[in-house]
């Protein structure tokens, strides 16, 4: 799949900027915000989104009806975990749209359907070095001590979740 990356600084939610863009935008087209200033989850769930996060969502627009978008949500979580053991982090995915290390939670997708299609957001904790008193929440650099380039972290994404959707 091609995909179309579009870059912003701030965003209210990529969920709803792309739900916005959605009828005039190929399948595969990326938006990504550096920071959200209305995130979300489940409903009435919101996202903790500063500077340093890895938020995008994916359009897309499959052939045939979607009957089950768990199964894509899924599909998606597999792909996080198989990514973080790239950078020998251990995750596992806890249903119905999570990725969690010792407990600790590191991403949430939402995956939602539209007229258009599906829209797939994405938020990774990838160089976040603290969270608000209560969230129970880890990152990949506090994981690895690194910092993580979060344009090669989303294209390496993009890769793995193209060899698991299209073929």
């Amino acid at each position: 799949m091609n995909y179309n990356i579009i870059k912003l600084k701030i965003l209210d939610s990529t969920q709803d900027e792309a739900k916005r863009k959605a009828f005039k935008v190929d399948e595969g087209t990326v938006v990504w915000a550096e920071k959200q200033t209305m995130g979300r989850g489940k409903p009435g769930n919101k996202w903790y989104s500063p500077s340093g996060g890895l938020y995008f969502s994916l359009i897309l627009k499959p052939t045939k009806p979607v009957k089950d978008i768990l199964f894509i949500t899924k599909l998606v979580a597999d792909v996080v975990v198989d990514l973080l053991s790239k950078y020998n982090i251990t995750a596992e995915i806890k249903l119905p749209n999570d990725v969690f290390v010792a407990n600790m939670k590191i991403c949430g997708i939402l995956t939602e359907k539209t007229k258009e299609g599906l829209i797939i957001g994405v938020g990774i904790n990838l160089n976040i070095l603290s969270f608000p008193e209560g969230f129970l929440a880890t990152s990949v650099t506090l994981l690895t001590g690194k910092e993580i380039d979060p344009e090669i972290f989303l294209n390496q994404f993009l890769e793995l979740f193209d060899l698991a959707y299209c073929h």
